[in-house]
């Protein structure tokens, strides 16, 4: 990616010469505030630097396409390659053991199609498995593929229609307030930061925050000093009376609730009614083990969620976890976030990206 950095009096000046250098689809990478040095700063104004840059070009749904069918290639040459799986011992993976197995017929006692079979052998749960192995046959009148790249891409279309079908039904009418909500630790306030820099510079959105006290106080100054730096107020009360413009973008700052906290659960759901109604969105960090995330889900589906958005997504190679949480909670992935950098990695839960990059990424590897 092609980098720069600009400094001026103020991150709109900035921005604006971003996009005079780089173009439109320049992606804003980290801002902050530089002061002047010595007694110059009795008279001299904080400026802003804004580093940015363009994007590499993604490649576009038929190169996409082809990536996969290559991938698909790759894959059934390992599963048919030889000595047979009986022969070759104990030293190969498991899944690469299962995968084998599959290939050269092997009942599996489920009735999986094999394309369905490699993606639970890069981590999808059985339960999905078999549930993703029904809708496939079905997707497009039950077309049979002639092939595995050609059954991979009915799985895709079958799962990512599927999303799309699941985003609509919590969509919510006009422009409700976005609320972060989750555990201490996972990365709420920082998401929020990327997100309200996103539109009020790349989108050139007003925008609104609220940074307000839930079961416990809330402690993210650091919310205070990046909204100070974006000229974005940071309110710290909220009335239901004050008519805010509707274009205005509204976000809600609230402090975590430990999971099994039930009297902290209660006192958030009673807040968020103040706020609807609103795109509640649950903030899971990735970087744990399913088992505690899909625990954390439960305990928060009380709150009338609408979404889902995964944090320190760099940390974690595994893109399994998240078809496994959107498919365990029936909730839409929204954004995807990765890295402390402000505003960083931040995008959208886009389905066909998501399953592209878990095919050809680490996992698939």
């Amino acid at each position: 990616m092609e980098t720069i950095k600009i400094t001026a009096a103020t991150a709109q000046e900035a921005l604006e010469e971003v996009r005079e250098k780089l173009g439109p689809e320049a992606v804003v990478l980290n801002v902050r505030q530089l002061s002047a040095n010595g007694v110059a700063k009795l008279w001299s104004k904080p400026r802003v630097e804004v580093q940015a840059g363009r994007p590499e070009a993604r490649p576009n749904e038929k190169e996409a396409l082809k990536q996969i069918a290559g991938k698909v290639e790759q894959l059934e040459r390992e599963l048919h390659a030889r000595p047979q799986p009986a022969a070759v011992g104990p030293n190969f993976p498991p899944k690469l053991l299962g995968m084998m197995r599959e290939a050269h017929g092997e009942k599996n006692g489920c009735g999986l199609s094999p394309a369905v079979k490699i993606l639970e052998g890069m981590g999808l749960l059985p339960s999905h498995s078999r549930w993703l192995s029904g809708i496939a046959r079905n997707h497009l009148g039950g077309t049979k593929p002639r092939n595995t790249g050609e059954e991979m891409g009915q799985v895709r279309d079958a799962l990512t229609d599927y999303c799309h079908d699941v985003a609509v039904r919590h969509e919510l009418p006009g422009n409700p307030a976005r609320i972060l909500v989750g555990t201490p630790g996972t990365g709420k306030t920082t998401t929020l930061c990327k997100w309200i820099t996103r539109e009020s510079l790349s989108g050139n959105q007003p925008v609104r925050v609220w940074r307000l006290d839930g079961p416990s106080p809330n402690t993210a100054e650091f919310l205070n000093v990046h909204g100070e730096l974006l000229q974005v107020p940071i309110e710290r009360t909220f009335d239901n009376a004050d008519k805010v413009p509707v274009d205005t973008l509204k976000f809600v700052d609230l402090p975590g609730v430990a999971a099994g906290d039930t009297a902290g659960l209660e006192e958030l759901g009673r807040q968020l009614r103040f706020f609807a109604p609103a795109q509640v969105l649950l903030t899971l960090n990735v970087a744990y083990d399913l088992g505690t995330l899909l625990s954390h889900a439960r305990f928060f589906s009380a709150l009338p969620l609408s979404g889902l958005v995964l944090t320190h997504m760099d940390e974690e190679p595994r893109l399994s976890k998240c078809w496994n949480l959107m498919l365990g909670t029936q909730l839409p992935v929204v954004h995807l976030s990765g890295g402390q950098n402000v505003p960083g990695d931040f995008r959208p839960g886009l389905p066909e990206q998501l399953f592209d990059d878990w095919l050809t990424g680490e996992e698939g590897a």
